[in-house]
């Protein structure tokens, strides 16, 4: 593919992440970042100068733009929605990180927004792309594990820890990031396990607020049922070490991947992704062998293989993996779980 072939994109939002997509599409043979744009001039001409592209002075500019095929979004989820309702009225293609929104009705407008401007909305969703979580899902579908009976996941940091309290996550309603760790790393897992096992029946959830002194909660734990029968736990927090793993329980075999990343600052954390891989271990424990079996595994680039995909779906009009409805069932059980905790009762994901 010639330079002239590329995809080009903007990138909306100047957060931390943004760092590890802009790194990423410098790494692509198929998508070109070009421009950017952030309200705070001084982070946007620094960013500008980092990655050698282009800088606008307003949202407004950055839709104007005739020679941008996309969007990068990585906004505060609270903006999530207007911001992609802009963006595909003015024909640009939506890539937005994690979470879709905040709420189901503001994806759901994010889902109708695009579709009725024949525009490809994919979502930042991660974690399913690791090459252990690819692992799993390759070996629960041949069948290895046997029939599949529970699933248990967490992912938490201590980084409440290192959140000023200028920062949106620190709000925990739906101006900012409700839910806290569960809405900020717990959906990651959340969409996997619907990827595994399909649509969940019922969720019920605890809340704490045990360490963090903002207002909003850093401990989370949340119990579900799919369809199917299979049981699920869910536990996110924002107060303890590193935790990033999935144990899979079959009746002929149990399967475990964690994610084991070095404990170093949080800038130097984003740049393991690229390698992420190599932090990873799969243990596949069967019936009557003693002991566990590590499983090898290739070393991919997830960030790159996302933003590739999108570059994809635009030329090819393709259906992007995570797309809005999937992200959406990883929003409702997370939505789900903030109704339990509020109620005490189980929550129908969706309902």
């Amino acid at each position: 593919m010639g330079k002239s072939d590329l995809v080009r994109v903007g990138l909306l939002g100047i957060g931390s992440w943004s760092g590890v997509i802009a790194d990423a599409t410098q790494r692509s043979k198929k998508l070109k970042l070009v421009t950017c744009y952030t309200r705070t001039p001084e982070k946007r001409e620094a960013y500008s100068q980092r990655y050698g592209i282009e800088q606008e002075k307003s949202f407004e500019d950055l839709l104007k733009r005739k020679d941008i095929d996309g969007l990068l979004i990585i906004t505060p989820n609270a903006v999530h929605a207007e911001q992609t309702a802009l963006a595909a009225q003015n024909g640009k293609h939506i890539f937005v990180d994690k979470p879709i929104a905040n709420t189901l009705e503001d994806g759901r407008k994010m889902i109708d927004a695009c579709q009725k401007a024949g525009v490809v909305l994919q979502v930042g969703q991660l974690m399913r792309r690791l090459a252990g979580y690819r692992k799993i899902k390759e070996l629960i579908d041949k069948g290895t594990i046997g029939k599949p009976v529970m699933a248990e996941a967490n992912f938490s940091h201590n980084l409440g820890f290192q959140l000023g309290p200028e920062k949106w996550r620190w709000r925990g309603d739906d101006t900012g990031c409700p839910a806290g760790a569960l809405m900020t790393m717990g959906i990651h897992h959340a969409d996997t396990l619907i990827h595994y096992f399909g649509p969940i029946k019922t969720a019920f959830a605890y809340f704490s607020k045990l360490c963090i002194p903002a207002p909003v909660e850093d401990v989370t734990t949340t119990i579900f049922q799919f369809e199917s029968g299979v049981q699920g736990y869910l536990g996110s927090n924002y107060c303890s070490p590193k935790a990033n793993y999935v144990y899979v329980f079959g009746t002929k075999a149990n399967i475990l991947c964690s994610v084991t990343l070095p404990n170093v600052p949080f800038d130097e954390y984003l740049k393991i992704w690229p390698s992420v891989d190599r932090y990873t271990r799969l243990t596949l424990f069967e019936l009557d062998k003693d002991g566990g079996k590590d499983i090898s595994l290739p070393v991919g680039d997830p960030v790159l293989e996302e933003l590739d995909e999108f570059a994809d779906c635009i030329r090819t009009g393709a259906k992007p993996e995570t797309g809005g409805e999937s992200s959406l069932a990883a929003l409702a059980l997370i939505r789900a779980a903030i109704e339990s905790a509020k109620t005490g009762k189980p929550v129908k994901p969706g309902a």
